[in-house]
């Protein structure tokens, strides 16, 4: 039997005492098995654009299609319009995974393990972008519930139904046409509306 001298024995001492033994299946090599979603920064001026381009676009359809109702008093409480583009947005964040908003500013909306969302995932979060970040149209709910939202993403870049729904938003890289279109058209969306809400009102 080999008598270990003091050298030796100091060393196993220290080797003991520097914590548990690794096996090798347990070092990590770098792979990561999970799957990756680029994204750059969360941007709340696009996805405020992308959103309320779509809005312009289905408002003035809308009206075009539907031409001048009378709703008074509901009709300044609750905009059914707004309602009305949920069952819309649904179909198409299901089917292709944007909107024409988002396509024109290069946003896509996607979960974790599929390209896309499901039917049932899809109207989940438009509803809950309908209720909780737009205040369901509201005067002045709409506004705080927008300030909350814009809050809520600078701060946790990511909102409340996002996160819910385990949904990533995708901002690509943006020419500056696509920017500017997006700002025209919701200007425009914007008088065009006023003025139809003045003949439904």
């Amino acid at each position: 039997m080999k008598i270990l001298n003091a050298n030796e024995s100091d060393f196993f001492f220290r080797l003991s005492q520097s914590g548990p033994v690794i096996e090798p299946s347990e070092i990590i090599t770098g792979r990561d098995d999970s799957p990756h979603v680029h994204q750059q920064p969360a941007n709340p001026l696009i996805r405020f654009l992308a959103r309320f381009f779509d809005y312009s676009i289905f408002f003035t359809l809308l009206h075009i299609v539907s031409g001048p109702i009378s709703l008074p008093g509901f009709g300044r409480i609750f905009p059914i319009e707004f309602l009305a583009w949920v069952p819309i947005e649904t179909l198409l964040l299901a089917t292709w995974g944007t909107t024409p908003g988002k396509w024109l500013l290069r946003t896509e909306i996607k979960r974790r393990f599929s390209n896309r969302l499901s039917f049932r995932s899809a109207f989940r979060r438009s509803f809950s972008v309908y209720f909780r970040g737009l205040g369901m149209g509201i005067p002045v709910i709409n506004v705080l519930c927008m300030l909350n939202a814009f809050y809520r993403l600078r701060i946790f870049q990511t909102t409340t139904w996002d996160k819910e729904e385990g949904t990533f938003v995708i901002h690509q890289s943006l020419v500056k046409w696509r920017y500017y279109l997006a700002i025209a058209v919701v200007l425009a969306g914007m008088i065009i509306y006023s003025f139809w809400k003045k003949s439904w009102l």
